[in-house]
């Protein structure tokens, strides 16, 4: 709740969100289009034949993973394929996300591909994966250093970072100087990298 903030912009304070949208407060944000992002990634290891997909996420009470969620889950239905909660793993750290992958993997139907909501889970599973020796598909949100270095490299859905900075940069900058447009909201696109992870065959 960010009504909070509406005596400041009363008083002249110019505010843009960034990331994550406002909530009960008239404002300008710039976000990234998470749900789309998740449904590219989803919806390419569906054309690559799988079935069995594994959400790994953090907390999906944060704005940004709980889109990423709804992306995963639209891809699926949009595929006929019905959402299975087995699939669907929480961890809050790199070493959670291993583990967690882990027990995905130990399953007696464990996923055939797994989409990694953002870049610390996408770590976690490499790692697990790793370990279990077993052929399974990743894509994760977000990039990493030395993603294109890993043994397969990793598949992702790249953001840019910048460029969400700049523009909420300008549309402050704007408000400073006096422009008095209704409430903007930006949603910035993301973009497939493919680079061998999601691309391994069920």
């Amino acid at each position: 709740d960010h009504s909070y903030l509406a005596r400041e912009m009363e008083l002249g304070t110019a505010i843009v969100f960034l990331d994550r949208p406002q909530q009960r407060l008239e404002a300008d944000a710039v976000t990234l289009d998470d749900a789309g992002g998740a449904r590219t990634a989803v919806s390419h290891l569906i054309a690559h034949g799988h079935r069995r997909i594994a959400l790994l996420a953090q907390s999906l009470a944060l704005y940004t993973l709980a889109e990423r969620r709804r992306g995963y889950l639209e891809a699926l239905a949009a595929a006929g394929i019905e959402a299975d909660p087995a699939l669907a793993a929480e961890a809050e750290t790199v070493d959670d996300a291993r583990v967690a992958t882990g027990a995905l993997l130990a399953a007696d139907e464990p996923p055939t591909a797994i989409f990694c909501a953002n870049n610390r889970m996408s770590v976690g599973a490499i790692s697990a994966v790793r370990a279990s020796g077993q052929p399974i598909a990743l894509v994760g949100f977000d990039d990493l250093e030395l993603a294109e270095a890993l043994a397969v490299p990793l598949t992702v859905v790249r953001t840019d970072a910048a460029e969400l900075g700049r523009t909420g940069a300008r549309l402050l900058l704007r408000r400073i100087a006096g422009w008095d447009a209704p409430p903007q909201r930006v949603i910035l696109p993301t973009t497939l990298v493919v680079r061998g992870s999601g691309e391994i065959a069920p």
